[in-house]
């Protein structure tokens, strides 16, 4: 497309179904799909074409609703979630509760509507869904779960600002123990538990996509010729190493604190945002070939008797 551009198209049943293999491989359990409706039909190929594979490998998927969006839908939304926790191969936890995650508090909604998602989904011969609420701000998100409702919290991701200064990985690890973890401890807040696989704002910093205008990027373009650049890997990146020691560090707090983590469950942040710096989805390595380090590191903590598991324990 020219020296400047690059457009990469991933939009095949092929690669999704072997994305779903890379997950199988990695010992996750379930994806979780923002859910985009109608709204932007591109943002939904994913989704649709995961619904779509004859072959799941026993990769399950539950959905992330936008506040937003649900407020522009109100209750007529609840009869399109009763359908997909239907789905054979919808997440659920303790015994068959659909798992479902809103992300930042619809406006419009109030108690009484989430009971009436509670009443249709038993209606339609299912368990009482799991509702997690995901918000920034952890007293308020609590707060937030209890007049609505909800079973428990959870973040989207551990965040942070666009900015080219980013904490190292390390630190970013220290920040979500600090600031969900143990809040979560000391509060006694149920919680679904969140890992990252890093924060990394700097492409989108370089060259910021349309959907971010709003916050007021300037972009800052690397001036050196294509053919020189190389790949912005430093201490913000997370090694195979690093981010197998986080995910292990993640399920052992997460058994040691069923009490409020009742599920069992970890969110990882996340498959494939990889211009936010958070993917776990293997990348093109130096030689060309799909570069699967993250991959194997996943399976050296959540299968790590298996052959496959070859990376060395930090």
């Amino acid at each position: 497309m020219g020296d400047d551009k690059v457009r990469i198209n991933g939009d095949s049943q092929a690669i999704v179904e072997q994305e779903i293999s890379y997950a199988a491989q990695s010992g996750l359990n379930y994806w979780a799909f923002i859910d985009y409706w109608n709204d932007v039909p591109s943002m939904q190929i994913a989704l649709t074409r995961f619904k779509s594979a004859q072959d799941k490998k026993g990769i399950r998927y539950c959905l992330i609703e936008e506040g937003g969006r649900l407020d522009e839908r109100g209750i007529t939304a609840w009869s399109r979630l009763v359908e997909n926790f239907q789905h054979p191969d919808y997440q659920t936890v303790l015994g068959g509760r659909p798992l479902l995650f809103v992300y930042i508090k619809p406006t419009k909604f109030e108690k009484s509507d989430w009971d009436e998602l509670r009443r249709q989904t038993t209606a339609a011969g299912l368990n009482n869904p799991y509702l997690v609420l995901m918000g920034w701000n952890l007293k308020e998100t609590a707060k937030d779960m209890e007049e609505l409702g909800f079973d428990a919290v959870s973040a989207y991701a551990r965040g942070g600002s666009y900015s080219w200064d980013q904490p190292n990985y390390d630190r970013q690890c220290q920040l979500l123990r600090e600031g969900l973890w143990q809040r979560w401890r000391e509060l006694q807040v149920p919680c679904i538990t969140l890992a990252s696989a890093g924060w990394d704002t700097r492409p989108r910093m370089e060259r910021p996509p349309f959907w971010i205008n709003d916050i007021n990027i300037q972009p800052l373009p690397d001036p050196t010729p294509f053919a020189e650049q190389k790949p912005l890997i430093d201490s913000v990146t997370a090694t195979p190493v690093e981010l197998a020691a986080h995910i292990r560090e993640a399920v052992v707090w997460t058994k040691e604190n069923r009490d409020i983590n009742i599920t069992n469950s970890v969110l990882i942040y996340a498959w494939n945002e990889h211009d936010e710096g958070g993917w776990l989805q293997p990348t093109l390595g130096v030689d060309r070939l799909p570069n699967e380090e993250r991959i194997r590191a996943l399976r050296s903590v959540l299968h790590p008797n298996s052959k496959e598991s070859t990376l060395s324990k930090p």
